[in-house]
């Protein structure tokens, strides 16, 4: 059992629910724990003192900027969300932005864009690619040195990043004007995969992510926030560089994902509520 600070309190107990020992498949993840809250059943991630590599603040630069034409469409279907649900020619703050192609498609519709992203690499890729309004930081350096507000923030593939979510929602709710959009994607613990596979999902990635979330937990959070959901999508993992068996299995577990209306990732839709 283990004493840490979770979303829900600042003090909580965590059973041990995955533990990564005499890997084989995972060396990197030697000694790591992932508990599963007491109280409100969040997954956090418990890196061993060993375990160097142990990087919330991580982003794979190389993997976009390699697969920029994949990336961006994997992004289409956000962009015309951000255009569902934030004005025509509104302000739209990425967080976590990496090398700025979503920005760079939603400038491209019009969108008045900014962001920000703390790794160093990330963050000059994304300033050569759009010039302006992208900075080195987190939310918290951004809200001290200036006091603009926006009608949409994104967060995507960012949250679980982030040890303390609670002062991050403080920061968001600041930032977000009346009624604006927040949008959140995440890993969504909450599938068929992931229970099958546990340790061996792909989307987990412990020496990244300090919280591993599901769609139900993220949902009474947002409620609890005073945000109202208006939307949400699932979606799974292509895993086109599979071999074909390997593809078929997927494929047939992506299909029970589907029939139970849920996915390894989840996006999150969420207006502020006055």
């Amino acid at each position: 059992m283990i004493r840490s600070s979770c979303v829900c309190r600042k003090k909580s107990l965590f059973n041990e629910y995955i533990l990564y020992k005499n890997e084989t498949v995972f060396k990197d993840y030697e000694g790591t724990i992932i508990g599963i809250c007491e109280r409100c059943k969040l997954l956090k991630t418990f890196p061993s003192k060993k375990n160097k590599k142990f990087d919330p603040s991580i982003t794979k630069i190389q993997d976009y900027e390699s697969r920029k034409k994949e990336f961006k469409r994997l992004f289409e279907p956000l962009v015309k969300t951000v255009q569902s649900y934030a004005p025509k020619k509104g302000s739209v703050l990425d967080v976590g932005c990496s090398s700025g192609i979503l920005l760079a498609l939603l400038k491209s519709k019009g969108f008045n864009v900014f962001g920000i992203e703390p790794n160093k690499k990330a963050y000059l890729a994304a300033k050569r690619k759009l010039k302006k309004n992208i900075y080195h930081g987190t939310l918290r350096s951004r809200i001290v040195k200036y006091h603009k507000t926006y009608d949409c923030i994104i967060y995507n593939h960012v949250l679980e990043h982030i040890p303390d979510i609670n002062k991050e929602f403080v920061l968001i709710r600041k930032m977000l004007k009346k009624g604006g959009t927040l949008i959140v994607g995440t890993p969504n613990t909450d599938n068929i995969i992931f229970k099958i596979r546990k340790k061996y999902w792909e989307s987990l990635l412990p020496n990244e992510h300090v919280w591993h979330f599901n769609t139900k937990y993220l949902m009474q959070y947002l409620y609890e926030n005073k945000y109202e959901v208006v939307f949400l999508r699932f979606e799974d993992d292509e895993r086109k560089q599979y071999p074909l068996i390997k593809k078929i299995y997927f494929n047939i577990l992506s299909l029970l994902n589907k029939i139970f209306f849920t996915g390894e990732a989840v996006l999150i839709i969420a207006k502020k509520k006055e």
